[in-house]
């Protein structure tokens, strides 16, 4: 019987082979993260169909174990501490082994595993099925993998993010299958090394095994004295020893989960538990409005995730149908001026099994969140096709054929424009009605849903709890003609001042102390200005409170429409436009042709449009710009008052 110990292959005078390794560089950018993502996918692939629905569950469980209890510690040891000599001439390198020396020699070791639950395990352990099993694509393979259409991964490399959060590269897989195997074996990925004796050096991995031939060990790997698999409980479970354990870990785990397969645990398909806390769909409310427990930076997208996933009274719900490829759903949220905070502007890709894949900004200027949830079809697994490894975009140049790869990229604009069109036909019909969306009371304080204007049903109950205060909107705003709008209705966008203050005047700087008043718009100084013998001065007074609906009619034709009625009744008023660039300085849109209602409009010095103005009337201005691009702007509207 051969020894069951750590073999360092060596690389029989080939290429040698350092730290930071393509397929480890992959996910360093943030390692916790990739932690999270990569093993849930995993195991979701891995799903026991003979559990029913019963929902994969997956645990991150922290623990410290002594030094001792590491499986041939002193080898590992010794390794490194011939990558050292080897790598002495390279800082960097060198650096690296030396702090994974020092963290090898610790009395106590932090510890993670991960296990999962109502899963088949890693099927081949045994030996049975050769090299073609989950097994053997797992220990030793690298960027092969047999997952099919409905898998979450198939790259075989994200098995990587594991080592990346290990002091000195050691991982260890155990898994008991639904063929009743029972099977372990360690992994540690160094640099390549010389060998004792010898001028050859290592592959720079090594295998705690049972043969020569890096089998695995009979049984299961017994690190974590909390671990206990009854008869027919399979599941895999991955140690990694010399977890790197940052302060916020748990944290940065949980947001990962919510943020990438929020879908997933509100279907009822995955459970996921981080030490103390669990994650499932009884549950994912309270973790989701948990502010300690989800990271700034992505609350937002968890957020409106889980409403648009829940709240069915107030999204709109689409099926997009792709000819012979597939279909996909639609779900979109117009948030009202209460709960605008929550909005991300851009439409979430969640891809089968239930797993976000990346988001499509700028979807609208509104206030809205918007996810499509692409099924178990073609559509599915055309895109798995050209996903990245990490599984965060679809990048069509990985299709070598130039016909095949336009067709699906063609495929792939319809799904996008499909989604840009619904969007913008939903928002420009809304009501823009004020909505008690579920949940979000108990996330911004103090706000009455229906502003005391509705019914009783409306109106919920507010916590006091999260101090986040309310928004103000500044006199201007941005604007961005980023969708286009094929009805010419546009998409609303409220750009007014502040609410009843539409007396309050404003005059052109510089003017006011000319002798013959203020300068109206393509005026020029000097000129009279005044109204009747007691020289009354006429003031430019900007008209505020109103809405605004702002879109791109063709962009290549440079056409934009503006669509607002009136708050006023005014017989001279003009219509402006400014564009905004990145620092936030204005110019003037200059205006080739307007069209105002179907007719065609007076226009001064190139960018002024003289109106007439009727309370409650709509007005719709067709404008022919000098933009060659989609831009951001600030519309304002003047009257002259005494």
């Amino acid at each position: 019987m051969e020894e069951v110990k750590w073999r360092f292959p060596g690389n029989h005078y080939t290429a040698d082979s350092g730290l930071d390794t393509a397929d480890m560089e992959t996910f360093k950018e943030d390692p916790i993260a990739s932690l999270a993502r990569e093993l849930c996918q995993n195991s979701i692939d891995a799903k026991n169909k003979d559990k029913g629905n019963d929902p994969v569950r997956i645990e991150f469980k922290s623990f410290i174990i002594d030094r001792e209890n590491i499986p041939g510690r002193d080898e590992i040891e010794s390794q490194i501490v011939a990558c050292e000599k080897t790598w002495s001439s390279h800082n960097k390198i060198s650096k690296q082994l030396k702090e994974m020396e020092s963290k090898i020699k610790m009395d106590k070791i932090a510890c993670l595993r991960i296990s999962d639950f109502n899963t088949t395990g890693l099927l081949g352990v045994s030996g049975n099925g050769g090299d073609k099993t989950p097994w053997h694509y797992l220990v030793h393979g690298s960027g092969i993998s047999d997952k099919g259409a409905t898998s979450g991964g198939s790259k075989g490399i994200g098995k990587f993010a594991t080592f990346v959060n290990s002091y000195f590269n050691t991982v260890f897989y155990s898994t008991f299958t639904k063929d009743n195997e029972k099977g372990y074996e360690g992994i540690c990925k160094l640099c390549s090394a010389y060998q004792e004796g010898t001028t050859e050096k290592t592959q720079g991995i090594g295998y705690f095994g049972s043969t020569v031939q890096n089998e695995p060990i009979e049984g299961q790997f017994e690190a974590d004295d909390l671990l206990s698999r009854g008869p027919s409980d399979f599941g895999s479970d991955v140690y990694i020893l010399g977890f790197k354990n940052p302060s916020e870990w748990k944290r940065d785990i949980i947001s990962k989960v919510l943020d990438s397969f929020m879908s997933a645990i509100v279907f009822g398909t995955l459970e996921v538990s981080v030490d103390e806390y669990t994650i499932n769909k009884d549950t994912v409310k309270e973790i989701v409005y948990n502010e300690s427990l989800i990271k700034k930076s992505i609350r937002k997208s968890v957020i409106s995730q889980y409403l648009l996933l829940t709240d069915k009274e107030h999204r709109f719900e689409d099926v997009i149908t792709i000819p012979d490829i597939g279909v996909a759903k639609l779900y979109l949220i117009n948030f009202d001026k209460e709960h605008e905070s929550l909005a991300t502007r851009s439409c979430v890709m969640i891809r089968y099994p239930y797993m976000k894949i990346k988001d499509i900004p700028n979807i609208s200027t509104l206030p809205c969140s918007a996810m499509c949830i692409i099924e178990n079809n073609d559509l599915n697994k055309l895109l798995r096709e050209v996903e990245n490894p990490q599984h965060t975009n679809w990048e069509f140049q990985r299709i070598d054929d130039p016909a095949e790869r336009n067709e699906k990229r063609a495929v792939y604009n319809e799904l996008l424009e499909s989604i840009k069109r619904l969007v913008t036909e939903h928002l420009s019909s809304s009501d823009k009605s004020k909505t008690d969306l579920e949940g979000a009371g108990d996330y911004i304080p103090q706000i009455d849903p229906d502003n005391g204007s509705g019914t009783d049903e409306k109106k919920k109950k507010v916590q006091d709890k999260p101090q986040i205060q309310k928004r103000y909107k500044p006199e201007t705003a941005n604007l961005k003609a980023s969708v286009a709008d094929e009805n010419g209705d546009g998409v609303s966008l409220d750009i007014g001042g502040d609410e009843g203050d539409e007396t309050q005047t404003f005059e052109p700087e510089g003017h006011n102390d000319k002798p013959n008043g203020p300068i109206k718009p393509g005026e020029k100084p000097g000129e009279d200005h005044t109204e009747g013998d007691d020289k009354v001065i006429v003031k430019h007074a900007k008209l505020r409170s109103m809405s605004y609906r702002f879109f791109c009619i063709n962009k290549s034709e440079k056409k934009y429409g503006i669509v607002f009625t009136s708050d006023y009744d005014e017989d001279e008023a003009t219509f402006e436009m400014n564009a905004l660039d990145e620092g936030g300085n204005r110019y003037p849109v200059m205006l080739d042709k307007v069209m105002l209602n179907g007719e065609v409009a007076t226009v001064k010095d190139g960018h002024i449009v003289l109106l007439t103005l009727k309370h409650g009337e709509k007005y719709k201005l067709e404008l022919t710009t000098d933009q060659e691009d989609l831009f951001s702007g600030e519309v304002k509207v003047y009257a002259y008052r005494k």
